[in-house]
Parts: structure tokens; sequence; C-alpha cells
């Protein structure tokens, strides 16, 4: 049992006011049964919409809940850091806080877990009639059993991701999150590795928090293309970690390189407009991200 958990949830652009009060009410839930102590900590990483700040203003009338407006960007990784340095609590959660949780014993599934470091995971919710045009929703989908606890465990530290887990807040404090990844995507496996490193066992459980709102095509395009830079940029500490990498690093090693150039000048572009269209086709999203990635290289 753990007898305390800071609940941290770095936020940008996006409500949380649900996620919020949801874990609340489990929160008072678990320590009426188990009495454990509990904060959430809420830090807003400079949304650049400022409406999204005034709406989640709310949860501060809540108990046991801070929320922290940052006055510049930081950044995914070093606001992660900071959260985990604002934490009062020895034990923290991890969620990302445009995300949902509709399992009623999520608080209490973390509480009893086992393990230095406990991963979630993630489901995909919301009408799949809703979303069949949305790129994001199709990948995701289609990505889904492979994100079992099961099989997520068979490939521990490279199946980590800081969307929804469980650290001990020192763990954190001595293999902090890299903050040179400012941008989008990665810094959750280098982070995942690092803590492996330092001889933490990373355990998956089946305690997923819900995805059930998708940006747009041209946005997720936009995000996807970003991750990409971040791999290459950073592709000596990730070495092992991503397949995409590994396929790429191949190509170059064969010489191949010029040759993904002239694909993507080529390709790129109608395969992006497609992509970011009204009716993309999955079976098209990883040959862009390959080719993508390729043109990138330097």
């Amino acid at each position: 049992m753990r007898q305390a958990i800071s609940f941290v949830l770095p936020t940008y652009n996006c409500h949380c006011v649900q996620l919020v009060e949801t874990l609340c009410r489990q929160c008072r839930m678990v320590q009426a049964e188990y009495g454990i102590d509990y904060e959430i900590v809420v830090a807003d990483d400079c949304s650049t919409d400022r409406s999204y700040v005034r709406s989640n203003s709310v949860i501060e009338r809540l108990d046991n809940v801070r929320y922290l407006k940052l006055d510049h960007n930081l950044g995914r990784s070093a606001v992660r850091n900071l959260l985990a340095r604002e934490a009062r609590h020895e034990w923290l959660v991890f969620i990302d806080g445009d995300l949902a949780v509709d399992r009623p014993d999520f608080v209490e599934k973390y509480a009893l877990s086992e393990g230095d470091v406990v991963v979630g995971g993630t489901a995909i919710g919301d009408d799949a009639k809703l979303w069949q045009d949305n790129l994001r929703y199709l990948y995701e989908k289609r990505c889904e059993p492979a994100h079992s606890a099961q099989q997520r465990m068979r490939l521990a530290n490279r199946e980590f991701r800081t969307t929804n887990f469980l650290v001990s807040r020192s763990a954190v404090i001595a293999n902090p999150f890299d903050e040179a990844f400012r941008h989008y995507g990665y810094e959750d496996v280098l982070f995942g590795k690092q803590l492996t490193a330092s001889g933490h066992a990373i355990n998956h459980i089946d305690n997923p928090v819900l995805i059930d709102d998708y940006e747009s095509n041209p946005v997720y395009m936009d995000k996807t293309e970003e991750a990409c830079r971040t791999l290459i940029e950073f592709r000596q500490q990730l070495e092992g970690y991503s397949s995409l990498l590994a396929l790429t690093t191949s190509l170059v090693r064969w010489h191949l390189l010029p040759l993904g150039k002239l694909a993507y000048r080529i390709l790129g572009t109608p395969l992006r407009r497609n992509l970011s269209g009204t009716k993309p086709l999955l079976s098209l999203f990883n040959i862009y991200r390959l080719l993508y990635t390729l043109s990138v290289w330097a």
C-alpha cells in the first residue's frame, strides 16, 4: 500500500477540469477506505490559448489541488521535472492533462500496485463512427492490441510512456527528464531508458487512462513530423528504442539516403495532402513517417 500519492498533471492548451474532478472523487474514496494522503498538482505550461487557463482555474476551489500557471513555456521535459519538485509526497502519478479516467478503481489500483515504476497504459475511446476519418484515432486503434499490459511487459523498458505512470519522487529527482527535449516526442522513451539503467524495474499493469479526444489530421501530421525531427536529433541516445529509427539507420547504412530524400521530394506532398485531408489512408502513414525521417536526416 502506498500511503501518500501526488497526482501530477502537465497541461498545455487543453481542458483538465473533468479529469481533476474524477481524480478528486476517487482519491476521497480511497482515502476513506485505506487512509492514504493525496494531492493533485496541475501545471499549465504557459498555454498559448489563455481561455484554457481561465476555464481550468475552477480546479483551484477543490480540496488538495494546486494549479501552477507558468508565465513562460518550459517544454515537455522541464515541466515534468518541475512537477516532481513541487510534489509533496514520495509517490507520483503522472497523467497527461488532456486525457480522461473512466475506470472507477483507477486510483485504488495505483495505491495497491507494486514496483518502483508502474505504467498503466492507455485505452482508445469514443464513437468509432464519429472519428472514422480521424488519422490519430485510426492509428491508435490499430495499435491498441499491441499495447495491452501483457504485450507491454515483453519489452518493459522500450514500452515506457509518460502518458500514465507511477514512479517515486526520489527516482525522478535522481534521474530527471532530459530538458534538452523541448519539442514533441521521445522524451518519455529516454526517461524509461534512464530509469532502467539506474536499476529501476518497470512494471506494466492494466490501469489505462482514456484517450477520447483527437486532434485534427493537419495538427496530428504536424506533431508526427515534430516527433520525427526529435527522433533524428537524439538518435544516438534513442538507438535500440525505436523501430522507425532502426529502419532509417539501416537504409542510411545501405547508402539509400539519397534515394529516400528523392522519394520524399516526389511523394511527400501528395502523401501529406492525403493524410491531412478528410479521408486519410492509414496504410500511407508509416510510409510518410519513414520518408519524412529520411528527408530530415543530416
